[in-house]
């Protein structure tokens, strides 16, 4: 858990300007986590991101997907209320970043879409980061 969730502080401290996002999953092959960075196609990167559809169903296909995550690059890691609804509506985890206070927070949705499992491995994991 610790390396995957320093590729996304390294990812997201390298690009300050733009919001940093991608996918945090787990593959059941090499009991390991798994973090895939996405290009934010969204109109306005330094204040929203937007990932390709297509990419999330590819990733999917391929692991057990855990968590949407991003970064904030003006704010704490509490989620937006952009984020909140986002994260419900889609039944995923959002993983936020804040590189303004170098923490992270996990906004879990009112419904889960996961293997609950596995994801109940990922937040002991993730409680004791």
């Amino acid at each position: 858990m610790k390396d995957a969730l320093q590729v996304i502080v390294d990812e997201s401290e390298s690009n300050p300007f733009i919001e940093i996002c991608g996918f945090l999953g787990f593959d059941r092959k090499k009991e390991t986590y798994v973090v895939q960075n996405e290009k934010n196609i969204s109109q306005d990167p330094s204040e929203y991101f937007m990932i390709d559809p297509l990419n999330y169903l590819i990733f999917k296909e391929k692991y057990d997907l855990l968590a949407v995550y991003h970064s904030h690059i003006n704010a704490d890691a509490e989620p937006s209320e952009f984020d909140v609804k986002m994260s419900n509506n889609c039944c995923i985890p959002f993983l936020i970043y804040s590189i303004e206070t170098k923490k992270f927070n996990l906004f879990e949705p009112q419904n889960l879409e996961t293997d609950v499992n596995i994801y109940n491995r990922f937040k002991e994991d993730y409680d004791n980061y």
